[in-house]
């Protein structure tokens, strides 16, 4: 089934917060004491459980770049976003995917934790921050600017390899710094418009050596 995936009802925060009670809701309805509960019900207890843990980590590292990442990229670009969604969508992992999938694919629509739509829209989160990279990458290249060197020095300064959404914190390959820091300008240009990546570039702030 296709789902319109837009903005969510309601924040990311918001929607992942609510699938983690949901699913551990669900998980003390499932649970048996361990003699009466088959090898079948067994797995999806612990399948259950893992997505639980899984977003739980997703509402603490959400959190963190609304609380840390976001406020540190608008001082350095002087553009101030409407509300942390658009960053945390951009550092939302591929891996998380298959997770909402799996969620989505473990119940009947009527007994979801969350709405439907709400899950396929966080499963697509990941393909978005390739779209912001693409933006990002042709905007700039039209617009004059260049330079892979600056792009994986802006990561490092915003710190993105250490914000994802879904993915240990670490040491990451140079290019995807650069594919991070594009999908980021991407992001500006598409809230703010052409005027706002132009000042996020040029801001003294987005020197690296500054």
């Amino acid at each position: 089934m296709a789902y319109d995936c837009g903005p969510l009802d309601r924040s990311i925060e918001e929607t992942l917060a609510a699938l983690r009670d949901g699913l551990a809701r669900e998980y003390r309805l499932e649970r048996r004491p361990i003699y009466r509960c088959s090898p079948r019900k067994a797995r999806r207890l612990r399948r259950i459980g893992g997505w639980c843990r899984a977003v739980d980590r997703l509402i603490f590292e959400a959190g963190r770049v609304a609380r840390e990442t976001l406020p540190r990229i608008e001082r350095d670009t002087a553009h101030t976003f409407p509300g942390p969604d658009g960053l945390i969508r951009v550092l939302m992992d591929p891996s998380t995917k298959r997770l909402f999938a799996g969620i989505l694919a473990g119940f009947p629509e009527e007994a979801l934790p969350v709405p439907a739509r709400d899950l396929a829209c966080l499963a697509a989160f990941s393909d978005d921050a390739r779209a912001l990279t693409l933006i990002g990458d042709v905007t700039l290249r039209l617009r004059g600017f260049s330079g892979p060197e600056i792009l994986a020095a802006l990561s490092d300064r915003w710190e993105l390899h250490e914000s994802p959404v879904g993915r240990p914190a670490g040491s990451i390959p140079h290019r995807e710094k650069e594919a991070l820091a594009r999908a980021v300008l991407g992001l500006i240009y598409v809230q703010g418009g052409a005027d706002a990546l132009e000042r996020a570039v040029r801001d003294p702030g987005c020197d690296p050596a500054g």
